[in-house]
């Protein structure tokens, strides 16, 4: 018995090459527990959709964000502010 294997095209993706925005600071000038090399970086994504953010400290955290829900984030944290 002759077995024929049956191979499917695809298509290769398209690679895209990008150079993204990324800022840092280090959170000792802006947090009283932060160590010497604790920092924060943000990056926007290739999109420009959202950002990541990457906290280097204390706990370290890393989360995506979209700009709609930094939007948000930032009214709930002026609402405690206002109400302080």
């Amino acid at each position: 018995m002759v077995r024929t294997a049956i191979v499917k095209k695809t298509k290769m993706a398209n690679i895209q090459k990008s150079s993204r925005k990324s800022v840092f600071v280090e959170l000792k000038e802006f947090d009283l527990f932060a160590k010497k090399d604790d920092y924060i970086e943000v990056t926007e994504w290739t999109n420009g959709e959202g950002f990541d953010v990457e906290i280097c400290g204390v706990m370290n955290q890393r989360f995506q964000m979209t700009y709609g829900a930094y939007k948000a984030l930032k009214k709930l944290v002026k609402t405690i502010e206002n109400n302080n």
